[in-house]
């Protein structure tokens, strides 16, 4: 079972312009990163990933993800940012949405269901901009929560 954005998973208001730094910035304000004893190896495995080819998918969006023994279950936060981070996205423009997802290792094929459910997720035009609307953290966990749990059960009908 996948079970994400039950709280503390949003950041609004992320300051730092490149990708780097968000998405330090997001793993250590984000209190879900908070139950990982060290998030300097959730840091490295996601920035690692990022240096093979970067995850700006386009649109404004991010999913920078990666795999590390430090965590016991999947992880996904989301990052939003006003101004933009300059993230290498195909199609250059800045990212506004950023998510970070990690698992451990051993969770290959749930990692891979969060990864397409939430890529999935913000192809929606209507979705994304929906992201920006919402003021408190709260609806925007609920909003994803519930778009993500509709996704999973699409793929191998994976119990939310």
């Amino acid at each position: 079972m996948i079970n994400c954005f039950t709280g503390g998973t949003i950041v609004q208001s992320l300051t730092s312009n490149d990708k780097y730094g968000a998405i330090r910035e997001l793993i250590y304000k984000a209190p879900i990163f908070m139950e990982v004893k060290d998030r300097r190896k959730v840091e490295d495995a996601i920035i690692q990933r990022e240096n093979i080819l970067s995850t700006g998918l386009g649109r404004g969006v991010a999913v920078a993800h990666g795999t590390t023994s430090e965590v016991k279950r999947i992880i996904i936060a989301l990052g939003i940012s006003e101004k933009g981070i300059d993230f290498d996205s195909i199609d250059k423009v800045p990212v506004h949405l950023l998510f970070v997802i990690t698992s451990p290792p051993e969770k290959k094929v749930e990692y891979l269901i969060a990864l397409a459910a939430v890529t999935r997720l913000v192809r929606d035009d209507n979705f994304r901009s929906s992201l920006y609307r919402e003021v408190p953290s709260e609806a925007i966990e609920k909003k994803i929560r519930e778009a993500f749990g509709s996704c999973l059960k699409k793929y191998n009908k994976i119990a939310v």
